[in-house]
């Protein structure tokens, strides 16, 4: 048995429709399957919950980061497993995973795919799947949520980071961790489970969410022009090349600043100004393709 869980309004009525989709493939070759929508915030942690009351054995989120971000939770510790089906505005944890992006081939990895324990990173009393965003990026994704960019996805993030390039204030900020100790301005620090976030942006171009630990990308403050040149190479990865960029791993990471500045997780607000960021391994079984 597997049930969809559904966004209808995920990826501007991608998600619907392809939601739709998967279950008359699933149907046509012979699994049970029930298609199930969620109508408002948190409507997907209760039909996830459901789905686990009832025995149900694979619960496949069609949508993006947002939607499985809800979900999740209601999985850890239980015998159901996630299912990805991504094609929401974002999708960095299938991204991450290896789970394809074209719909014949996301559904046949919900059928013959292996069922493989990821790890998950909690920051304070929440999980999430990808990355945990302090300073600038933190800031554009709470625009982002608020509604404020002019566009959706990654281009929408891409015009309201270039917006709020001019007024940022680098805060001034205390890390800790196994790597040590950092204190000074930051321009950002990412502390990622998966390797991207904002639809592809890949922060920690190496991290494995099979370690147990967080790769945390650390940006000092840069000059407008250096922000600007910088922007385009995190796409690639390459932007950890630059002499302002520091990769450290880390099991737990505590993030501190002097004034209150936001969080975010999974591109939604978590907090301010104090965090604890934890890896916790083996938190979740997802099915992954075979190859």
């Amino acid at each position: 048995m597997i049930w969809i869980l559904a966004n209808p309004v995920a990826g501007q009525g991608r998600a619907r429709r392809f939601a739709e989709r998967a279950a008359l493939q699933l149907q046509r070759d012979g699994i049970t399957v029930e298609l199930h929508y969620t109508h408002q915030k948190g409507h997907g942690y209760q039909l996830a919950a459901q789905a686990v009351s009832e025995g149900v054995e694979t619960v496949a989120v069609c949508g993006g980061d947002g939607t499985l971000s809800e979900v999740v939770p209601a999985l850890l510790n239980t015998p159901t497993t996630l299912g990805l089906l991504p094609f929401g505005t974002a999708n960095d944890f299938a991204r991450g995973l290896g789970v394809p992006r074209t719909l014949s081939k996301a559904v046949q990895t919900l059928v013959e795919g292996r069922a493989v324990p990821i790890d998950l990173g909690r920051c304070g009393d929440r999980y999430f799947s990808t990355v945990v965003a302090y300073g600038f990026d933190a800031e554009v994704s709470a625009a982002m949520e608020a509604g404020q960019a002019p566009l959706g996805g990654t281009a929408g993030y891409v015009l309201q980071a270039l917006r709020h390039l001019r007024h940022f204030t680098p805060p001034q900020t205390t890390l800790s961790g196994s790597f040590g100790r950092f204190e000074g301005p930051v321009f950002l620090v990412a502390s990622a489970n998966t390797r991207s976030y904002g639809g592809g942006m890949q922060i920690a171009p190496n991290a494995d969410p099979q370690d147990g630990l967080l790769d945390v990308c650390i940006i000092e403050p840069l000059t407008y022009a250096q922000a600007l040149s910088l922007l385009p190479s995190v796409f690639l990865g390459r932007h950890i090349h630059h002499p302002s960029v520091h990769i450290v791993r880390t099991e737990a990471l505590e993030i501190s600043g002097e004034t209150e500045r936001l969080f975010s997780a999974d591109g939604e607000r978590c907090g301010t100004t104090t965090l604890r960021v934890t890896s916790v391994p083996k938190a979740l079984r997802v099915i992954l393709p075979t190859a």
